[in-house]
Parts: structure tokens; C-alpha cells; sequence
């Protein structure tokens, strides 16, 4: 005894653009009609008639099944500021650490930090908090950190390399 219900269809934006197009464009003077007609499910349309603007002013394409716009979002206003002085020390070689990221925001953004440190319990709370988020902030946008390491070719060989 297999009793499963009915089938979860996913609808894609296009067919939900279509359908809703084919219903003002018909007569049709139900929605329950309609929906039998086109074997779509009541509440799955009600759903679409409740966010028909949206989902007929949506730009993604057809194929997409979602309307965007439900990831994270970014609790760092100024990411692109951030962004920017990472990559600019990144380019002169030079390392960028958590460390460098907090005085960077310590010093640009004073205002911004002050607000963030006092929603937080207690200073030590605060400060691991900041430290956990410019650390996530960074891996997101695919700064890892770098070790040096050792070289296998000797000071010597590089010198004439460099040098020529």
C-alpha cells in the first residue's frame, strides 16, 4: 500500500508566465475551471495570483524556477569599499589577514562598527563576532589565507633569473 498523494510539480518561471497570459487572454470565468482544464492545483495557482505582478515583471530566464533574490543577504554595507582594499593589497603582493581587514573598517567605517559592536552581549562576544564575520566575508568572496613556504629553488638561481 503505496499512498504518495499527488506529485510536487516544479513549475518554471516561463509556464507560470504562460499560464497566466493563456487566462486573461480566455474567457474563462473560473479559476477552478481553468485550473481543472490545465490539471494545475487550485492553491498553486492562488499562489501565482497572489504574486502575479512579480512574477510577470520578473527578468530571469524562462528555464529558472525561482524569482531570485533568497540568498543571504550581506550585513556589510560597504562590501564594495571592502572588496576594493582587499583586492588593492592583494595586487601590491602583500597578505591580507583578518587583522588588516579590521583596522581597514576600524579606520573608514568608525560609525558602522560602533553600531555593530554595541547589538553584541559583552566586548569579548563583540569582538569574536567581528573577527567570525570579516573571516566569513572574506572566504565568500574567495580570500584565503596564504603561508609562505619555502622555496625549492635556492636564492642564488633566483637572483640570476631575476637579474639576468
Amino acid at each position: 500500500m503505496d499512498n504518495r498523494g499527488r506529485q510536487q510539480h516544479r513549475y518554471s518561471n516561463g509556464q507560470r508566465k504562460e499560464l497566466l497570459a493563456e487566462f486573461h487572454a480566455s474567457d474563462a470565468t473560473s479559476e477552478r475551471q481553468f485550473c481543472r482544464a490545465k490539471h494545475l492545483p487550485y492553491s498553486t495557482w492562488q499562489g501565482w495570483r497572489s504574486k502575479e505582478d512579480k512574477i510577470m515583471a520578473n527578468k530571469r530566464h524562462s528555464r529558472c524556477a525561482t524569482m531570485g533574490g533568497q540568498g543571504a543577504k550581506e550585513i556589510i554595507p560597504f562590501k564594495d569599499d571592502l572588496l576594493a582594499f582587499m583586492r588593492g593589497r592583494r595586487d601590491e603582493e602583500r597578505y591580507v589577514r583578518v587583522f588588516h581587514l579590521m583596522q581597514w573598517v576600524k579606520k573608514y567605517q568608525k560609525a558602522w562598527l560602533v553600531q555593530y559592536l554595541a547589538s553584541k552581549k559583552s566586548e569579548a562576544v563583540a569582538f569574536n563576532s567581528f573577527r567570525s564575520l570579516l573571516l566569513s566575508f572574506a572566504e565568500r568572496h574567495r580570500f584565503r589565507p596564504r603561508t609562505p613556504c619555502i622555496s625549492k629553488v635556492t636564492q642564488r638561481v633566483l637572483d640570476e633569473v631575476w637579474l639576468g
